[in-house]
């Protein structure tokens, strides 16, 4: 039976019966799915597609579970719903371990800091303005 995943930063978590199953966010991770996939937008078709390989593969690398002990955990939570989970998670791989609303607070964030070139830095009350 499939639940609502939860996506925080850096992790997926699907509840497979009735246990927390993470699904973090690392450089390995994206790097075994991209070896085994032939590229991380290769992943992102394959699920699509819902090819069941690929769809363990992807489990396995963000689980850390062995496929023998992942295969019955993916069909039980349903291999389409799950298809649909990792392929938000190979998302937030491409950026960062965030989700893309993550990503867009962060990136609003790193604009409105002083430094950044869109903004001349303003002289404390006590130092004089440069010239």
């Amino acid at each position: 039976m499939s639940t609502t995943p939860k996506y925080a930063r850096g992790v997926a978590i699907v509840t497979v019966n009735g246990a927390d199953v993470p699904l973090v966010c690392t450089p390995r991770a994206a790097g075994i799915i991209s070896k085994v996939t032939g590229g991380l937008q290769n992943a992102l078709n394959s699920l699509i597609a819902v090819e069941y390989e690929t769809v363990l593969g992807i489990y396995c690398a963000g689980s850390g579970k062995a496929p023998a002990e992942a295969e019955q955990e993916l069909f039980d939570f349903g291999i389409t719903p799950m298809a649909r989970v990792l392929y938000q998670y190979v998302m937030m791989l491409l950026n960062g371990g965030r989700t893309a609303e993550e990503r867009a607070a962060d990136d609003a964030a790193a604009a409105a800091k002083p430094g950044n070139g869109d903004a001349a830095p303003t002289a404390d009350a006590g130092e004089p303005a440069a010239s």
